[in-house]
């Protein structure tokens, strides 16, 4: 024979500390719910600098085939409220909890935040392959190869990331005709923004230096004297990405009579045509990239007359936001700098936009962010 204990009906013989633990979850969850339908998530996480993930159509073809659920996923991750707070905790957990060394790749080093990538040998061959295409379309210049290395190596830790070593043979021996310069040594960590993984235009002495004495320049300085302007404090991707309280980078930037005698032109891609700019734009500090500071960022093609320079050479850049802040301090020994992005600028549309003197220099200078995901670079 049964006996009732007093606590049947709905929970039946759960004790009362059962039934505590099922209110108080089922309180979180539907705070969290009502939460979630009362905040409305922002459209960009200007922390990561991307845009979120937006809540997917729903109709028969996209839950039939599984799109709607992956969308929904990620807009659920995206738009979770509290989502950068519980980001701090987890990140907090890996390294001062679990004392792991990186997160997602993502790590705190000597040289500050980074993400370390390890190279993707093939996609380093097909790249050289596509600067040895455009050699061959560029007979009677100087052709030179150059990596900006990536700063986890300088980091103080050993981290499975980029080998100077690995990029320097692959691309020697699969480069005709076109030199490599390595120019590893001619940089350290802190040479680096802490929170970015761009390099500081004020510490660039020593890639200038490396870059003349590989080119047959013989500079009077590497960076001729002159003054620095700070832009102000900001905080780089790997700040948000890494989602832990830093220390904030300050960002500043050279001037001297080279590059104040200087002028800058943008193609506009609507006309085709060049159009003025300038060398440092502040009003793109204040944007989503700071570092949009050199050269406004994101562009197909520049032209940067120097009627000041040493000499008369001419020099042509294909290139990746690192060049935006090299660029500037090769006014002293470069009459003309063009800078070519292959990103945004098909090299079938070449012939058409820039006319190529014979004798001049060029100079392929990338990350090894772009040399690994060489499908980037629209070489046709």
């Amino acid at each position: 024979m049964n006996k009732n204990n007093g606590a049947g009906g709905f929970f039946g013989g759960a004790s009362a500390r059962q039934i505590l633990v099922a209110v108080v979850f089922v309180a979180i969850l539907g705070g969290f719910f009502v939460l979630n339908r009362l905040i409305t998530p922002p459209d960009v996480s200007q922390s990561e600098r991307r845009e979120l993930a937006k809540l997917p159509e729903l109709t028969i073809s996209t839950l039939a085939s599984g799109e709607f659920m992956d969308g929904f996923e990620s807009f659920a991750s995206d738009s979770f409220v509290f989502r950068d707070g519980l980001r701090t905790v987890r990140a907090a957990s890996v390294f001062g909890l679990f004392l792991q060394t990186d997160k997602s790749g993502l790590y705190l080093g000597d040289s500050g935040a980074g993400k370390f990538e390890r190279i993707d040998a093939e996609s380093y061959r097909k790249a050289a392959d596509k600067i040895n295409k455009l050699a061959d379309s560029l007979p009677g210049l100087n052709l030179y190869c150059a990596v900006v290395p990536d700063k986890s190596i300088y980091s103080g830790k050993y981290l499975p990331g980029f080998e100077p070593s690995e990029a320097r043979e692959i691309l020697s021996e699969r480069l005709d005709g076109v030199k490599y310069v390595d120019i590893t040594d001619a940089l350290d960590g802190g040479d680096f923004y802490r929170t970015d993984l761009h390099w500081d235009q004020t510490r660039l002495d020593g890639v200038c230096a490396a870059l003349y004495a590989a080119m047959n320049i013989s500079p009077e300085s590497a960076m001729p004297d002159g003054g620095i302007t700070t832009a102000g404090g900001f905080y780089g991707v790997y700040a948000g990405q890494l989602a832990l309280p830093v220390a904030e980078d300050t960002m500043s930037y050279v001037t001297n009579g080279y590059i104040d005698g200087a002028s800058v032109s943008y193609l506009n891609a609507r006309t085709g045509e060049l159009e003025p700019g300038p060398m440092y734009d502040a009003e793109s500090f204040s944007g989503r990239d700071p570092y949009d500071l050199f050269l406004k960022g994101v562009q197909p093609l520049i032209v940067i007359d120097s009627p000041n320079s040493r000499t008369d050479r001419e020099l042509y850049m294909f290139r990746d936001s690192f060049s935006s802040s090299l660029a500037p301090l090769l006014t002293s020994e470069y009459r003309r700098v063009t800078l070519i992005d292959l990103r945004y600028l098909d090299s079938r549309m070449l012939p058409s936009l820039v006319e190529f003197k014979p004798g001049a220099d060029v100079l392929f200078i990338y990350s090894t962010q772009i040399l690994n995901n060489e499908s980037v670079l629209l070489v046709g």
